[in-house]
């Protein structure tokens, strides 16, 4: 399985190319990038899937027009894909930026799905939005805005809730230590050394 990082966007939000012999997963297509819609042209061929850990304009902005240009599907967890349009809930209005909604298919929390020759299992992991989910692929976790290197996910904004994220991640912790986890921002970590190391979780 190879994964590449691109940090799109003023935000510098993590958009992860995954692709193996038969698959190729988007996940959080944050903002428009040539090179995530020459990802999944490229992959055509393939088994191809959208993914989105949760609502917020800076995860999804860019995942409309890859679904337009490519007829790829959009997954994202149940409570947020409910509310996707609303701008309240994808912090458009608070942030004054123009967003194209992707039609989605909705998860909900145990679901597990193949892509090609990739797993899926999907961890609902409500806090820093209502409908956040982290997606484990193997032994890599894709942790969306719940989890950074060193920092845990806000929640400031509408449906976040900090005694609820720290439930969340203390289901994450059930996985074993060795997990590599990518993150919504910034760089890549294992729960392992969050255990230990993260300021925010002694």
């Amino acid at each position: 399985m190879k994964i590449k990082t691109l940090s799109l966007g003023l935000i510098q939000s993590n958009c992860y190319l995954i692709s193996t012999e038969k698959a190729a997963l988007v996940i959080d297509p944050g903002f428009e990038d040539d090179r995530v819609l020459e990802f999944l042209r490229e992959n055509a061929e393939k088994s191809c899937r959208i993914l989105l850990t949760h609502v917020h304009f800076d995860h999804i902005g860019g995942a409309a027009t890859l679904q337009r240009e490519t007829g790829t599907a959009v997954a994202i967890g149940r409570a947020d894909g409910e509310v996707i349009a609303d701008p309240h809930y994808n912090l458009t209005d608070r942030f004054r930026v123009k967003l194209g909604i992707p039609q989605v298919d909705l998860l909900d929390d145990g679901d597990t799905f193949t892509i090609g020759d990739l797993t899926v299992h999907c961890i609902e992991t409500p806090g820093h939005s209502a409908g956040g989910m982290c997606f484990l692929v193997g032994d890599v976790l894709f942790s969306g805005d719940t989890l950074f290197a060193g920092s845990v996910g806000r929640t400031d904004f509408i449906t976040g809730d900090h005694d609820t994220l720290m439930r969340s991640i203390q289901k994450l912790f059930a996985l074993p230590e060795h997990t590599v986890v990518y993150p919504g921002h910034g760089p890549s970590t294992t729960l392992h050394e969050e255990r230990l190391m993260n300021p925010y979780l002694r």
